[in-house]
């Protein structure tokens, strides 16, 4: 479904954020990336949106080379990026002009009620919490029915509270909908939530250091030992992979 094949990133300054990242996600198959300051997470994602262009190597989505944003792909931010001009319900159509207003109607409720915001149509951005805002991204992204979802840490901003309440929403979204996922979370629990694979990155450049199957039943239980004895595990790994660095390619 996903391919990242040999993928570099250089910037202009001569900064390498990526190096050599080979990935194939399995359509329905979610996989979270974690890794410490530098590794390029949110430089990899941006690349799978189409939104920069790999220095070197390709994203391919069921063979086809990424060239762009693509319809097929959505995205949900760090910040939620709504328009104050519109209304929840506003945010939510943006993007689906296309659509009969009947139609467009209808599925901005259905996503509205799915997040846990029904009968929050009217309100705006102004008017919400953090934790509201950000489901209402959320809304936005599925209303335009992405068969790959990417998520780019979209709960670091919350408190941990609201965080664990929409870590377990989403998780709960993504056993209905089986959606294509890709997370980029510095969150160890938040990947062992949601992630059937976690794939670990080492810094200055970015290189994949270690994959990592989730064995856990799901819904995931945070409380149960074999969660923990999870998290522990890959805490030393994530921890392994800061420490074992070797200098960046001429």
């Amino acid at each position: 479904m996903l391919s990242l094949r040999n993928l570099d990133k250089v910037y202009a300054n001569g900064t390498q954020a990526l190096r050599g990242i080979d990935l194939s996600v399995a359509a329905g198959e979610a996989v979270a990336i974690i890794g410490g300051s530098g590794s390029g997470k949110s430089t990899l994602l941006r690349l799978v949106g189409g939104l920069e262009a790999a220095t070197r190597g390709r994203v391919e989505i069921e063979g086809a080379p990424l060239r762009g944003p693509a319809e097929t792909v959505g995205l949900v931010f760090q910040e939620p990026r709504l328009l104050p001009w519109l209304s929840v319900a506003g945010n939510v159509a943006f993007g689906l002009d296309g659509l009969p207003r009947q139609e467009r109607d209808r599925r901005v409720g259905e996503v509205l009620a799915r997040v846990g915001l029904e009968g929050q149509g009217g309100r705006w951005p102004k008017e919400l919490s953090g934790g509201m805002a950000q489901r209402v991204a959320l809304a936005r992204t599925l209303a335009a029915r992405p068969r790959i979802l990417l998520l780019d840490e979209p709960f670091s901003a919350l408190d941990a509270l609201t965080r664990a309440s929409l870590q377990d929403h989403v998780a709960r979204l993504w056993l209905e909908d089986r959606q294509t996922l890709l997370l980029v979370t510095h969150d160890i629990e938040e990947a062992l939530l949601l992630a059937d694979r976690v794939v670990i990155l080492t810094p200055k450049p970015g290189r994949i250091e270690e994959m990592v199957t989730v064995n856990l039943p799901r819904p995931r239980d945070r409380d149960s030992a074999a969660f923990e004895q999870a998290k522990r595990y890959l805490r030393k790994a994530l921890d392994r992979s800061l420490h074992d660095q070797v200098p960046a390619r001429a």
